[in-house]
């Protein structure tokens, strides 16, 4: 069975894809994407000491498999997404418990401001969601403990010196808001602040301390870049050249509506709003106050693949429909 699956992985064409593996019983049980889909799908049957565990159980239930072959890859790393979401195989983790990411509600409703992670979004100040809810209750502690907000807190208190004077409240809603919705840097430039001071005053143990939570609050707004990214305008315009052609896609709230693929010279022909116009939906795609569990995954796929790819060309436009 094996050897004539690696046969009809040979025969497969050197273009981007998504390959689905199955069961004995025709369950999918693994959803990939390539590249190159016969180099991608062949390496499975070859021996190889890097194949992890995961892998290695993954071929020995392999009993069949089909492809789907698409134009870019990134055409292929959004089906891979969709296909996930659809099958739920056993063997993919990533994208594959969409229903337990997370909302981070900044509110601001009560005397004292809260931060407060939600699994159900409410539609004011509330950003999200976020796949890695098992790191929001850290992020969550950071800035309490950063503004103030949690007084119970250990490090709050052992912190306590280095801020004699509370922050006010409108600037520490102006600077919790800016930080989700613009990633304006303030809660990490406050904690570089409390990290020289600690070293200043010989507190080695607290300034490594606040330099973990700096590098841990970083990381988590370079990420979110992505969702600021697609809430800055609602319509863009995506193009990739693919040898002689280009394929361009229509985007609506991060979300691809439509594409299509001419060659760089039709191409040319065009300005942004007659191209716009050759794929735009009759209707006006339904508007979205709160991006929702199942699409965040496809925002991320997007403007990641965007922002490492430097031969993508990314298009602000004004609403098509107006």
């Amino acid at each position: 069975m094996k050897n004539s699956l690696k046969e009809q992985a040979k025969s497969l064409p050197l273009s981007p894809g998504v390959y689905l593996m199955k069961d004995r019983h025709g369950e999918v049980i693994y959803v990939g994407k390539a590249k190159k889909l016969q180099e991608r799908v062949s390496s499975y049957f070859v021996k190889n000491k890097q194949h992890s565990k995961k892998t290695l159980r993954l071929i020995h239930q392999l009993t069949d498999f089909d492809v789907i072959e698409v134009t870019t890859e990134l055409d292929a790393l959004l089906l891979e997404c969709q296909l996930i979401h659809k099958y739920r195989p056993i063997y993919n983790r990533q994208m594959n418990a969409f229903e337990k990411y997370k909302y981070i509600e900044i509110n601001t409703q009560k005397k004292d401001v809260t931060i407060n992670i939600l699994t159900v979004p409410t539609y004011k100040n509330c950003f999200g969601p976020f796949p890695i809810n098992r790191k929001l209750s850290e992020l969550k502690g950071i800035l309490e403990d950063l503004y103030g907000l949690n007084q119970k807190n250990y490090w709050q208190q052992s912190f306590s010196n280095d801020s004699p004077n509370p922050i006010k409240r409108e600037i520490i809603v102006e600077e919790l808001l800016g930080a989700f919705a613009f990633n304006n840097q303030q809660p990490q430039n406050r904690l570089k602040e409390k990290m020289i001071l600690a070293s200043e005053r010989y507190s080695f143990e607290q300034a490594k301390k606040i330099h973990e939570n700096w590098k841990f609050i970083t990381h988590f707004f370079t990420q979110n870049k992505k969702l600021i990214l697609a809430n800055q305008t609602q319509w863009q315009l995506l193009y990739i050249a693919i040898g002689a052609k280009i394929k361009y896609y229509l985007i609506y709230q991060g979300l691809v509506v439509n594409s299509r693929t001419l060659t760089k010279q039709t191409f040319n022909k065009y300005t942004s709003t007659q191209l716009v116009k050759k794929i735009l939906p009759k209707k006006r795609p339904e508007n979205r106050n709160q991006f929702s569990k199942e699409q965040v995954d496809f925002i991320n796929i997007l403007y990641s693949y965007v922002n490492q790819h430097r031969e993508c060309q990314l298009i602000d436009l004004t609403d098509p429909f107006a």
